[in-house]
């Protein structure tokens, strides 16, 4: 079974930069939650108010893109999951997609160095009510999710206040 790697975080710790950097690395495949909702119709329409998916809607949407993965190549998967539904989901579900769960790499960022981050991307979901909402439901949805995987053993803390450099040295020192 091919490895799949989550990278964790709040919103703007880097996670689709680390993503996409590490599956380069691995030759593997990135898969960002965040951008696989933008390209759905129905899941952009609530990112664009600064709302969450509903659980299920991710869950589908996530299972289809590791289904068009070959099974043999490593996956970093980024924003999923995100609830202990998601927890479930995947517990439940990897397997018959032919992959195994290898790490979660956590990339830990305070609330302010977020809002500046956030701040240079220019997208119509980042505004500071939407930033607030999604870090204060990260807080809440979020935790357990880091708590479980912390008592399976999985869960790897990276600072993520350094540059992509940084960070990305951190986080292949992490995988391997």
């Amino acid at each position: 079974m091919a490895e799949l790697i989550v990278l964790m975080g709040p919103t703007g710790a880097g996670k689709s930069v680390q993503g996409d950097l590490l599956a380069s690395e691995m030759g593997g495949v990135h898969l960002s939650s965040g951008n696989l909702l933008r390209q759905n119709p129905h899941a952009a329409a609530l990112l664009a108010d600064g709302r969450l998916a509903p659980a299920e809607e991710v869950e589908a949407i996530v299972g289809k893109a590791v289904d068009a993965i070959p099974p043999g190549q490593p996956i970093i998967l980024d924003g999923f999951p995100r609830t202990m539904s998601n927890v479930r989901w995947l517990d439940e579900e990897l397997p018959g997609h032919k992959r195994h769960l290898k790490a979660v790499i956590l990339i830990e960022l305070d609330f302010e160095t977020i809002q500046k981050r956030l701040g240079l991307r220019d997208r119509a979901d980042d505004s500071p009510e939407a930033v607030r909402e999604k870090w204060d439901m990260y807080q809440q949805k979020t935790r357990p999710v880091v708590e479980h995987y912390e008592q399976l053993g999985l869960v790897k803390r990276i600072d993520g206040r350094g540059t992509i450099e940084e960070v990305q040295a951190l986080v292949k020192a992490a995988v391997s």
